[in-house]
């Protein structure tokens, strides 16, 4: 079946109308016909992909493709496309060193985590930070002010911001929603006639009264490639059910050359050939991507560091990725009969793996043995569409509509105060994803000269803890959580650490530092984490650059600092307030 409408493109690709829908090999809706010739390679190495569109990362869908650099850094990266530079961004976070360029067909090219930009640009962003005091900045253009070319160098790869390695992220976004969406469906010169590799098989239970094998938990089920398609590793596993269930899928892709384990395109779900769910990651709002804790099993990904992609929806899932769900991709068995089910798997050039399954439905309800959680004196329903509010002698924690995906049991517990604590520790449970902030309040006890100084600490299962910004609201400790876990108030009094990283000069009365090309410093804290740094040579601000997962601040000597004499003044900040400051005085 072939389902067509045709698009007009105006010469000058400004207008572009997007209709032309066709099936692929696997029976999946095909995306929009998106231009194959128009976006060429920001780089001249081949494209081999660490990380692909749609690729399933904590709280978020990878919106881009990942290009690997080798590990290497400063690999020209030139605009895809005629356009103009519409926007730089600079953080120590996200996407680090980041710069928009706008083309006239109506879509934005993103590339991320940059060492540099070209010269020119490199010079005005400069300009920038100084006139703003700032290192992060972000600057927006007009289309007259930085026109670019098609393979003009407009910066360099690198490895700022949250990077885990040299790479260049690499994306494409509809300018006038910013959905961000699949570059593969540009034509990319990306090799791949690779299928999926499927793993897991996950049989999943909607309630109590949804029975598989003898238990409403969800099963397991290893796969295994059996000439072209896949199958149940164990031959003689069987999957007996009944009443309301879902499916799940855990599977990864690979491109022809080496790449990592990415994302797959799109899930198609048949029963007794009838499709009853399929979807496809071909365009991702950035509002939405954290719904993606509600389309993974989030407590195997929390347990076991696997992702399964449930071919089912929870009420409160507002991805648009959809094309078929029937019953919301559930299926329900209440009669003696045998059903042939049938997953097809694919990657974005078309490459699809297929997994065939039966699964044998009881009319009547089996025995079973019960693992669904039971309410306890410390657990409460918290309803997905309405606010909820639990309240105890020791915490306060209210979440509102929307927060999370279904109606769930949400238990908690409470320890005892230890002796010199400011509060007990309070555990919720840590396997419920949140998709909204909620508050919560801890309360204890601490002393006034103490209150400006507290947080919320959230304790991992090692023991580990981590800073949640809080403020103290009387009987306690308040702040915004999107994550729960094991909470209780904490206290910050200890100032950051800076260390000099490529000088010291304890000591020694050498304060010469003609032969340094920069200063660079080690800054760290021990708890609430760095809020801010401020720099001075002579009582003028420095532009000093920072990366966090480096914990190192450095300045590259300019023509601000002249040759003789200088004092240096660093200020560093916690979140809390605490300082520390570092001066010295240098010959350069």
């Amino acid at each position: 079946m072939l389902l067509s409408y045709f698009y007009k493109m105006h010469a000058n690709m400004k207008n572009l109308i997007f209709a032309f829908l066709v099936f692929s090999i696997s029976g999946l809706a095909q995306s929009i016909a998106y231009p194959k010739n128009y976006f060429h390679s920001p780089v001249d190495i081949p494209i081999q992909l660490s990380g692909n569109f749609g690729e399933l990362r904590p709280n978020h869908f990878h919106t881009g493709i990942d290009i690997t650099t080798h590990g290497a850094e400063g690999v020209p990266v030139k605009a895809a496309a005629d356009g103009y530079v519409s926007r730089i961004k600079i953080s120590p976070w996200g996407y680090g060193r980041a710069i928009y360029v706008t083309h006239p067909n109506g879509y934005t090219t993103v590339y991320g985590h940059l060492s540099a930009y070209n010269a020119v640009l490199s010079s005005f962003v400069k300009t920038n930070q100084y006139a703003n005091l700032s290192f992060e900045i972000e600057l927006t253009f007009q289309p007259e002010q930085f026109p670019v070319k098609q393979g003009d160098v407009i910066a360099y790869s690198g490895n700022t911001g949250s990077s885990g390695g040299p790479h260049l992220h690499f994306e494409i976004r509809d300018s006038k929603t910013e959905e961000a969406i699949n570059p593969l469906l540009f034509g990319l010169p990306v090799k791949d006639n690779v299928s999926p590799t499927l793993v897991t098989l996950v049989v999943c239970p909607e309630n109590s009264n949804s029975v598989v094998n003898g238990t409403n938990g969800i099963r397991k089920l290893p796969l295994v490639k059996s000439g072209d398609a896949y199958v149940l590793a164990n031959a003689s596993d069987s999957i007996v059910i009944y009443g309301k269930i879902g499916f799940a899928i855990e599977a990864f892709d690979k491109e022809s050359t080496p790449s990592g384990k990415n994302g797959v395109y799109a899930i198609k779900l048949q029963c007794d050939k009838k499709t009853i769910y399929s979807e496809r990651l071909e365009r991702i709002p950035f509002d939405k991507s954290r719904y993606i804790n509600c389309y993974i099993d989030y407590e195997e990904m929390q347990e076991h560091n696997r992702f399964y992609q449930r071919s089912f929806v929870f009420p409160n899932n507002q991805l648009p990725i959809y094309d078929t769900l029937v019953n919301e991709g559930y299926v329900y068995f209440k009669t003696d009969s045998i059903h042939k089910m049938k997953y097809f798997i694919s990657d974005t050039y078309g490459n699809t793996s297929t997994l065939s399954f039966k699964v044998y439905s009881k009319a009547k309800k089996p025995v079973y043995k019960d693992v669904v959680t039971k309410l306890t004196p410390f657990s409460q329903i918290l309803l997905w569409d309405s606010t909820n509010r639990i309240e105890e002698a020791t915490f306060l924690l209210e979440t509102p509509s929307g927060a999370v995906y279904n109606n769930t049991t949400f238990t908690y517990g409470l320890f005892a105060l230890k002796e010199n604590a400011f509060s007990p520790k309070i555990i919720f449970d840590a396997n419920i994803p949140l998709q909204k902030a909620c508050s919560l309040t801890v309360y204890g006890n601490v002393p006034l000269l103490l209150q400006s100084k507290v947080l919320l600490s959230l304790i991992d299962k090692n023991g580990k803890r981590s800073a949640v910004a809080g403020t103290w609201s009387g009987k306690g400790v308040t702040s915004e959580i999107k994550e729960f876990g094991t909470y209780s108030i904490g206290i910050d009094t200890t100032a950051p650490l800076i260390t000099p990283n490529n000088f010291d000069l304890k000591g020694k009365k050498e304060t010469s530092f003609a032969a340094l090309s920069s200063l660079r410093f080690t800054i760290s804290d021990n708890f609430s984490g760095i809020a801010s740094y401020h720099a001075t040579v002579d009582g003028k601000w420095i532009l000093m650059q920072y990366e966090p997962k480096k914990q190192l601040l450095w300045y590259t000597f300019d023509e601000r600092v002249a040759k003789g004499k200088h004092e240096l003044v660093l200020v560093v900040t916690d979140k809390v307030g605490n300082k520390t400051e570092y001066k010295k005085s240098f010959e350069k």
